[in-house]
């Protein structure tokens, strides 16, 4: 999760990582100190070449305009100044490669120690007045590490100041460079009083740099809770977020998203990350258009919105709300929503059973009474046709008569198979090995050799095997076959068209899909494909697609419609693995 903001008063923008689909584990949140390790080890760095610089530079400087002067100071003190540049530009990198800061902390303090140490010998020891770049290094120190820091960098100060004091006082180490600084003629009461001054402002800074290690100690700790306590609560609105079994979204006045949940993500097929910051209309453009007639403090409490996914028709169950700020100020909208597609199309199915059920008796008994008379009217013609009276006129239109009368009871017939279906015969068998059969009988239909389509078929496994009625099965394919051949003739490209017949598992469920290249199913009548005497063709009677679905719901298996984004309809059989 990121947080942005402030956006405006009482704004910010929550950015819910994960990517959609393989729903890996969320990422956690993470809350940057302000000023850290690493940052603080970089103003040490830069002030370290300042002091450096500015310094020595001077003293360079006053050394050139003096009539003395030590050539080996010069010397010693340009190549003090190089070194410090050498080691900054090493730490820097090594920084920039992201080595640990912790690791650089204790050579560079114990470097600027020995730095000052050879500068304090350089320039006369006890009575040189370059003593004060100890206090730097207790100073940093403090900032770096605290009491601890403090305590050994002092130690190590006070004791190296004392030996390089008492061993030029006592020539022990070769002459300082400073023709002025003849340590050795001091006499002890100036010595000990030259060395006492130093140690004495050395242990004050310390006391001072250790005052302040404590105090910078306490406000960092103090600060680190509050980021363990900004984390936690991010950490639990991004929890309670990805809890949330509806889709969760906010927008500030602009219509621009701020948050966005994992649910919502699925329904919107989108990433959060490309979702957030994004206007509302371009991510659902019906939604936008209902609360654009909404004012900045008015409540919705339920309503439905349709809109097209993926080429299906999909309904959200919505509710909205003001989205307020500490002050009670109106900043956007907290919209909250639940997908109702399933619901609405189980509705749509029980609504389709229940009329049905009634209707599907009174049909039975009305094909039966109809069958009856039809079966004379069609043997009365029969024997009209073969009288030796019959012209060629008459015998042409009883054929006219009994063809339609042959259609009639196929209607009939698929009626009482709507209605009335046989019961299920179920066996196991290899689905791949039907679908193949059934394909390799359809790809002789004479509709396919008038039109040039070209039939495939796809499968992930070779052996696929389930339980259910196959005749109920290869009818069903057999007509889902023939509606794709129907679309491709439809569509009439010069092109060949194709149909694809892909069989796999989905889940813990098989499926197969009937893909063609047609031009698809109309979106208004999507939601009543599977309606009884429901056709977009110009001939059918409409039964075909609903006695498929039946037979598929009979198997405990559902029965879908999609149309595909590069043209074509794709109908999806999911059946019980």
């Amino acid at each position: 999760m990121t947080v942005e903001g402030p956006r405006s008063r009482g704004e910010h923008a929550v950015v819910l990582t994960g990517a959609p689909g393989a729903l890996p584990a969320p990422a956690r949140a993470t809350v940057r100190a302000p000023a850290d390790l690493a940052r603080r080890l970089t103003w040490l760095m830069l002030v370290r070449t300042v002091a450096v610089t500015v310094v020595l530079g001077l003293t360079l400087w006053l050394l050139a305009t003096a009539e003395t002067r030590s050539t080996a100071l010069v010397v010693t003190l340009s190549g003090l100044i190089a070194v410090t540049y050498i080691l900054t530009i090493v730490y820097a990198v090594l920084l920039r490669r992201q080595v640990a800061a912790a690791r650089l902390v204790w050579p560079q303090l114990v470097g600027d120690v020995a730095i000052a140490g050879l500068l304090l010998y350089c320039t006369g020891g006890a009575t040189s007045a370059y003593a004060f770049f100890f206090a730097l290094s207790l100073v940093s120190a403090g900032a770096l590490l605290y009491q601890r820091g403090v305590l050994v960098i002092g130690g190590m100060s006070i004791a190296l100041i004392t030996l390089v004091s008492i061993a030029a006082w006592r020539s022990w180490l070769p002459l300082p460079m400073v023709p002025q600084a003849r340590p050795w003629e001091q006499s002890s009461v100036d010595f000990i009083r030259s060395l006492g001054i130093n140690l004495a402002a050395i242990s004050a800074v310390g006391v001072l740099a250790y005052a302040f290690g404590e105090q910078l100690q306490r406000t960092s700790q103090s600060l680190a809770s509050e980021r363990r306590v900004v984390a936690d609560l991010v950490t639990l609105h991004e929890d309670i977020l990805r809890s949330l079994s509806s889709g969760l979204i906010t927008i500030d006045r602009d219509g621009n998203l701020l948050t966005a949940n994992q649910v919502a993500s699925e329904v919107f097929a989108r990433p959060t990350t490309a979702m957030v910051g994004r206007p509302l209309a371009e991510v659902c453009p019906p939604l936008a258009a209902r609360l654009a007639g909404l004012g900045a403090d008015a409540t919705v409490q339920r309503g439905d919105l349709t809109f097209q996914r993926a080429g299906r028709q999909s309904v959200l169950g919505i509710s909205v709300s003001p989205l307020r700020d500490v002050q009670d100020q109106a900043i956007g909208r907290v919209i909250n929503f639940t997908d109702l597609t399933a619901l609405r199309a189980m509705e749509t199915q029980v609504r389709r059973a229940e009329r049905m059920a009634t209707v599907g008796q009174l049909a039975a008994g009305i094909a039966h009474e109809i069958r009856n008379p039809l079966a004379s009217i069609s043997g009365s013609v029969e024997l009209l046709r073969t009288s030796p009276q019959a012209s060629d006129d008459d015998r042409a239109l009883m054929a006219i008569v009994t063809r339609e009368m042959e259609r009639l009871d196929g209607l009939i017939s698929d009626l009482l198979d709507y209605t009335n279906p046989r019961p299920r015969q179920p066996v196991r068998f290899d689905l791949v090995a039907l679908v193949d059969e059934t394909v390799q009988v359809f790809r002789q239909d004479p509709i396919l050799a008038t039109l040039g389509a070209e039939v495939a078929i796809a499968a992930s496994e070779a052996v696929l095997e389930v339980e259910a009625d196959p005749a109920q099965l290869r009818q069903v394919l057999w007509n889902l076959l023939r509606n794709a051949a129907d679309a491709v003739a439809k569509a009439g490209d010069a092109a060949p068209g194709r149909i694809e017949v892909a069989v796999g598992r989905d889940g813990g469920q098989v499926r197969v899909d009937v893909t063609d290249t047609g031009p698809g199913v109309p979106v208004d009548a999507l939601p009543h494909i599977f309606d009884p005497f429901f056709t977009t063709k110009r001939t059918g009677s409409g039964l075909g697609l609903a006695v498929c679905q039946a037979l598929i719901t009979d198997h405990g298996g559902s029965l879908d419609v999609s149309n595909q984004a590069q043209g074509g309809a794709r109908f999806t059989v999911r059946l019980p693995g």
